[in-house]
């Protein structure tokens, strides 16, 4: 076991990014481009999983779906992924995609891995 200790550090303002790539990776810059950026290499999408952190919580409320949609009013294009997500409420579908797509119009979004109970509020919220 390696010795624990504590330092002090210097406090920065600003947003601290951490990224990580294995050796073998197969992936390229070039393949990081193209699934982000659009024609003129404009970082114009990207990707929100939609995940559970607590067991049996569902997505109701609207102030998820807004802490969800936090920052994204930059993206013309934003996939929401949905695995493992077994519903939402109708509030939430509603903030996401009634008033927020209402106030962005000309951002899209890319649903996947959404199941039938989760579409079905998704078409009423647009409807």
């Amino acid at each position: 076991m390696q010795d624990i200790y504590v330092k002090d550090v210097r406090s920065v303002k600003g947003t601290r990014v951490d990224f990580s790539l294995r050796l073998a990776s197969q992936k390229t810059l070039s393949g990081l481009f193209s699934q982000y950026t659009d024609e003129s290499f404009e970082f114009s999408k990207t990707g929100v999983k939609v995940k559970l952190y607590h067991y049996n919580v569902d997505y109701v409320s609207r102030s998820q779906a807004r802490r969800i949609l936090a920052g994204l009013e930059k993206f013309k294009t934003v996939e929401l992924d949905f695995k493992d997500v077994n519903t939402v409420g109708q509030a939430f579908a509603d903030e996401i995609f009634r008033i927020w797509q209402g106030k962005h119009p000309n951002a899209k979004f890319i649903i996947k891995d959404a199941n039938e109970n989760i579409m079905l509020m998704i078409n009423r919220a647009q409807t």
